[in-house]
């Protein structure tokens, strides 16, 4: 598996897990693995995941910037 730099971002941005599982809809395991790089989640998920990254943290993060 590729890495990410979910982790990092969230660090960086002073975002929660769990903030981030309520903000995209997406259970606080799926977000764990993807922070852990033990599971890639689908296209839909990762989508939802920076959607919800952009909106707390203002910014404009790609798929690219993250995953």
């Amino acid at each position: 598996m590729a890495g990410n730099n979910l982790k990092t971002t969230l660090e960086q941005e002073g975002i929660m897990q769990i903030e981030l599982s309520h903000q995209c809809n997406v259970s606080i395991g799926t977000i764990n693995r993807a922070c852990n790089q033990k599971r890639t989640p689908s296209a839909t998920i990762r989508h939802r995941i920076i959607k919800a990254i952009n909106r707390i943290a203002g910014k404009t993060y790609q798929h690219d910037d993250i995953f």
